[in-house]
C-alpha cells in the first residue's frame, strides 16, 4: 500500500512549515506552543474546584519548562556523543543547529521533575499536590510535540508499506521517499489517551474525596507506551543502544518497575485504580 506523502518541498528548499509572506512558521515549534496553550487551558479547567491556585500551576510550569528543556537536551547531547562533530564545535552554525535540535523526553522528564521541586523550595507551592491534579497537561502538550515530529521527520520509524505508512519527499531526519511506520502520529495517539483517563481518574478521585495516584499512574501508561513503540522506531545514531535496547526502553523498563514496588504501597486516603 502506498504511503501518505508528506510534501515537505517547497522552491527547492526545505519547506517546514507554514510560509506567511518572508516568515516561515516551522511545523515543530507550532506544535510545541499549540500543546503549550492546550496545557494551560487544561491546566485551567483541571483547577477548577479545587483551593488551588492557577497562578501557582503558571509559576510551577514555568519551573518545569524550563528544567525539561535542559535536562532533554543534556540526555540527546549523553545518547548522541559519538555522532557530535567535535571538529565543529565553534562553527556557530554547527553549534546552533546542535543546539537547537535533538531532545529526549526522558531526560526533559527528569528536568522538569528537578524544575518542579526548586519551584516548592524556593516559592514554597505545594507543587506534590498541584502535580497530582495536573498531570494530564504533560501528556497533552506531549501528543502535540509528537505531531510536530510527525511532520517534520524526526523520531521516524521502522520501513513500512502497510496501512497508515507515510512517506516523506524531504526531511532533515527522515529516509526519503521510502514508507515508514507512523511511529510519532501513534504516540501522540497514545498521549492523549493517557491525557483522557488521567483526567476522568483524577475527577473521580474527587468525588469519592480521595488522594488520586495520578503521577505513578502517568509514568507507569507512558513507559509501557514508550517500551513497545521504541520497537517500531528507527533512528538508532540518535536513541543510544546497548544490548540491543534503547537508552529509552532501559529506563522506561525503569521507571515502570518503580511504578510498580510504589502503587504496593497503599494508604487509606489513596484513591483505587
Amino acid at each position: 500500500m502506498e504511503g501518505i506523502p508528506f510534501f515537505l518541498l517547497r522552491k527547492g528548499k526545505m519547506f517546514m512549515g507554514i510560509q506567511v509572506g518572508d516568515i516561515l512558521i516551522p511545523w515543530y515549534g507550532m506544535f510545541i506552543v499549540t500543546g503549550i496553550a492546550a496545557g494551560a487551558l487544561a491546566g485551567y479547567i483541571l483547577l477548577r474546584g479545587t483551593e488551588m491556585a492557577y497562578d501557582d500551576f503558571v509559576q510551577a510550569a514555568c519551573f518545569v519548562g524550563l528544567g525539561a528543556m535542559v535536562g532533554a537536551k543534556l540526555l540527546y547531547l549523553a545518547v548522541s556523543w559519538d555522532a557530535i562533530d567535535f571538529s565543529r564545535i565553534t562553527d556557530p552554525e554547527y553549534l546552533s543547529l546542535l543546539m537547537g535540535s535533538g531532545f529526549v523526553f526522558y531526560g526533559g522528564l527528569l528536568g522538569g521533575l528537578a524544575g518542579l521541586y526548586l519551584c516548592g523550595r524556593i516559592l514554597h507551592i505545594p507543587v506534590l499536590a498541584l502535580a497530582r491534579e495536573t498531570i494530564p497537561v504533560i501528556p497533552l502538550a506531549h501528543g502535540f510535540g509528537r505531531i510536530g515530529c510527525a511532520l517534520v521527520g524526526c523520531c521516524y520509524g521502522i520501513p513500512y508499506d502497510g496501512p497508515g505508512a507515510v512517506v516523506y519527499t524531504d526531511s532533515p531526519a527522515a529516509p526519503l521517499n521510502t514508507p515508514l511506520f507512523p511511529v510519532q502520529a501513534v504516540e501522540a495517539a497514545g498521549e492523549f489517551v493517557i491525557a483522557a483517563v488521567l483526567t476522568v481518574y483524577i475527577v473521580r478521585c474527587r468525588k469519592q474525596g480521595k488522594t488520586p495516584r495520578s503521577l505513578g499512574l502517568y509514568l507507569g501508561l507512558y513507559a509501557v507506551l514508550r517500551f513497545f513503540l521504541e520497537f517500531v522506531r528507527y533512528d538508532d545514531h540518535e536513541r543510544g543502544i546497548f544490548l540491543g535496547i534503547s537508552t529509552s526502553q532501559w529506563i522506561s523498563a525503569a521507571v515502570l518497575a518503580a511504578v510498580v514496588l510504589h502503587f504496593k504501597r497503599y494508604k487509606k486516603t489513596d484513591c483505587p485504580l
